[in-house]
């Protein structure tokens, strides 16, 4: 277990092994699955022409598709699961004094950014897959393309329409979201999943100066992010930037910056208690 590649290979197998990471997944995946019934069920009996694009139909277009379970997901459920899958594993083993052994083995800087990335790597994809599989799932019962009958904006409202209607005239990407909306709900996936490992980070730094609760360790990051939501308005609202919609009005700077600047955050946050050579895992 020598050598950064090795302590990054073994913290790698201890995500992979926990049983968290898998319900974590199996959460997602039930969350996105019903939401997919769902927006099966908001189109029951329409006419073929009527039924929109998987792009149109991915249960992330929540404002169309009429399911508000994905948005209770992303702000609420989301946050707590990719905290969990191994941003409290630095606080766990410290508490079984486990983390000195390691470091012992390889080196304190080593352990603790294989820590880092592994809980990124692992929040990341714990929001990634149920979400590839939510816009997967959109092609069992949705053709690839529609016609001009076809809804695109919300309920009742067709193709046809788009061009006489202005609701989207602030919405985020907008030549994305009229030319190209398989590439829009990707990035929107990845976007999310970034998001995932940030909060997974955060859980991980947060372990490095708090020793008392691993509530408080998988809790606080998403507590953050829920209380903000309610806060800041909305063009400083980073949960908004979540999910897509068509009539919240987003900042593209803030979109793009806000996971640069938390990771920095973070990053610095890790940093530090190695610069200040204290007890990091007493």
């Amino acid at each position: 277990m020598a050598g950064r590649a090795g302590v990054l290979q073994f913290q790698f197998r201890r995500m992979l092994a926990s049983k968290t990471w898998r319900y974590a997944v199996v959460v997602g995946l039930a969350a996105m699955s019903v939401c997919f019934v769902q927006t099966c069920l908001v189109f029951w009996g329409h006419d073929v022409g009527e039924v929109p694009a998987a792009d149109v139909a991915w249960v992330g277009n929540y404002e169309s598709m009429q399911t508000p379970l994905f948005c209770f997901y992303l702000y609420f459920l989301m946050p707590f699961l990719a905290a969990a899958v191994f941003g409290d594993s630095l606080f766990l083993d410290v508490r079984r004094r486990y983390a000195g052994c390691v470091a012992v083995r390889s080196s304190l800087r080593s352990y603790l950014f294989s820590g880092a990335i592994v809980a990124f790597v692992g929040g990341f994809l714990v929001v990634l897959v149920p979400l590839l599989v939510s816009q997967l799932l959109t092609f069992v019962a949705f053709p690839a393309t529609s016609g001009q009958d076809a809804y695109q904006l919300l309920l009742n409202t067709s193709a046809a329409e788009v061009d006489s209607t202005g609701w989207y005239d602030k919405t985020l990407f907008l030549g994305l979201f009229l030319n190209a909306r398989y590439l829009l709900n990707l990035i929107f996936i990845v976007y999310d999943a970034l998001w995932g490992g940030l909060l997974a980070l955060a859980a991980f730094a947060l372990s490095l100066y708090v020793r008392t609760s691993r509530l408080l360790v998988v809790g606080l990051p998403a507590l953050v992010l829920i209380v903000s939501s309610y806060l800041l308005p909305s063009d400083l609202d980073i949960a908004q930037c979540l999910i897509f919609s068509l009539v919240i009005p987003r900042s593209p700077t803030v979109f793009l910056a806000a996971p640069l600047v938390v990771l920095l955050v973070l990053v610095g946050a890790l940093w530090l208690p190695l610069v200040r050579r204290k007890g990091v895992l007493l």
